[in-house]
């Protein structure tokens, strides 16, 4: 048999998401980011050892470091990209939701404005059934 599918609630916890969004983009902009710049500049140069030892084994060390640094660089790189698109999205699924609150609070406004309209209508209505002699002297008058 298939499985039936359940109605699940979901809650989103805005404040918290905030925070998280908060939290990452101050570690990217006070941590990764200036991390990556420095170690981009003090690893310009790449591995600087063995240079004037002309040996294969000095040279194969030193071309695995170059290899080891540059791929670390390109993960550093790639993490900040991440960190970035986290941050974008996290503001996006915030805003998204507040709108969606705010568009709904709104609805809710719209709602109980028409109920008010309406019961008052009708209360007028029923307070005119009840008293129709008070409305008609008053047309005569």
């Amino acid at each position: 048999m298939p499985e039936k599918r359940t109605q699940e609630r979901l809650t989103v916890d805005l404040a918290g998401l905030r925070e998280v969004r908060a939290d990452l983009s101050h570690d990217t902009e006070a941590g990764l980011r200036p991390g990556l710049i420095a170690a981009q500049h003090r690893l310009a140069w790449g591995a600087r050892f063995c240079l004037a030892l002309q040996s294969a084994e000095g040279l194969a060390a030193r071309v695995s470091v170059n290899d080891v640094l540059v791929q670390h660089r390109q993960n550093s790189e790639y993490q900040l990209r991440i960190a970035e698109g986290l941050v974008l999205a996290l503001e996006r699924i915030v805003e998204n939701y507040a709108n969606a609150d705010n568009r709904a609070a709104a609805r809710i406004n719209e709602v109980e404005t028409e109920l008010t309209r309406a019961i008052t209508q009708l209360e007028k209505a029923a307070t005119a059934q009840k008293n129709p002699s008070s409305q008609a002297h008053g047309m005569l008058s």
